[in-house]
């Protein structure tokens, strides 16, 4: 083999240049003084003793007893069975760190386990980055740090409900702040698309989690868990911030609540609306296009529709997620001018 790529590999176990040229000096010749060792291995005179106890300290040579002394190579053999278990070592040290952060993709359905706050942070911000049209978060404020830059940054036609847990200033990153003290967990609802859950408890300033949170892709659950934050968290938090805004059309909706409050406040009279959904009873997809002629949310905001009319009499009852009492399910509506 040749003797550059001994080196390269001496290297890679952790030599510098000068130990390199030493060990391999003493391999060859054998114990040498350290003047003698300088010499044979053209390391700088002023080094050598340094190089010495270096090598000495990473388990490469000895020095002998008597005068003058000489610096004895250990046994190729030796010193490669130490540096395996030395490896081996730092091998399983590393490959338990690891496992405490490894996510594994332990999948039910369609909704993945994790176990590593680092993970689940990346979940989130993957959430707030590919959200196109809505955003539901509820976070502490600690968490809530971590995503303000991404947050800021999404464009205005994403709508984004924000609650957070605890105190302090918030600024007015969301179109609509809820704030309370008690905290509940945390969830991020990323369009129809993602959602993510964890238990407050779960939090911890580590990399691992006290237990484990849940990335849902699963349509049901996620409609579950909007339901849940819309009608058992968000009524629960005081109001810190609602947007004053105009409404610029068009304008798309995925959640028909949000058309039904803009038809209300902006006394919005016969809207042209685009649906694209599916209709309840056969699954069938349907595309049209027609005014709406009437709209309807009960008390509780539970339900909530709208009547379109198409441009040959035709009216269809227009409900949202998972719409069941209605003619129509839309994934989504366009409002125009």
């Amino acid at each position: 083999m040749e003797e550059k790529k001994i080196k390269d590999w001496l290297r890679e176990f952790g030599l510098n240049e000068y130990e390199v040229r030493a060990y391999l000096t003493l391999i060859k010749g054998g114990p040498l003084t350290a003047g003698e060792l300088a010499t044979l291995s053209k390391v700088p005179q002023p080094r050598i003793y340094d190089v010495v106890r270096t090598l000495m300290a990473k388990g490469f040579v000895i020095t002998s007893q008597g005068r003058p002394k000489r610096v004895i190579p250990i046994s190729p053999d030796r010193v490669m069975d130490a540096i395996k278990r030395r490896y081996n070592e730092k091998i399983e040290r590393l490959k338990a760190a690891l496992e405490e952060m490894y996510t594994p993709r332990e999948e039910i359905g369609s909704v993945v386990v994790v176990k590593s706050r680092i993970t689940f942070e990346e979940y989130v911000r993957r959430a707030v980055e590919n959200a196109k049209f809505h955003l539901s978060m509820a976070m502490p404020t600690e968490i809530l740090e971590k995503f303000k830059e991404a947050i800021t940054k999404k464009d205005s036609n994403v709508s984004i409900n924000l609650f957070i847990y605890g105190e302090g200033n918030i600024p007015p990153i969301a179109n609509e702040i809820r704030a309370r003290d008690v905290p509940d967990p945390v969830i991020v609802i990323q369009d129809k698309e993602m959602g993510v859950y964890l238990p407050y408890e779960a939090l911890d300033s580590g990399s691992s989690l006290h237990g484990y949170g849940l990335i849902i892709h699963d349509n049901n659950l996620l409609f579950i868990l909007n339901r849940y934050f819309y009608h058992v968290l968000w009524p629960t938090g005081r109001i810190v911030y609602r947007e004053e805004r105009e409404l610029r059309l068009p304008r798309e909706y995925i959640h028909i609540r949000e058309l039904v409050s803009d038809l209300r406040r902006f006394n919005i009279q016969n809207a042209k609306v685009e649906v694209f959904g599916r209709f309840v009873r056969s699954g069938e997809p349907v595309h049209l296009m027609g005014r709406v002629v009437e709209f309807y949310e009960d008390g509780g905001k539970v339900i909530s529709n709208i009547t379109v009319e198409t441009e040959d009499g035709e009216r269809h009852v227009v409900g949202g997620w998972n719409a069941s009492l209605e003619d129509i399910e839309a994934d989504h509506i366009i409002l125009f001018e």
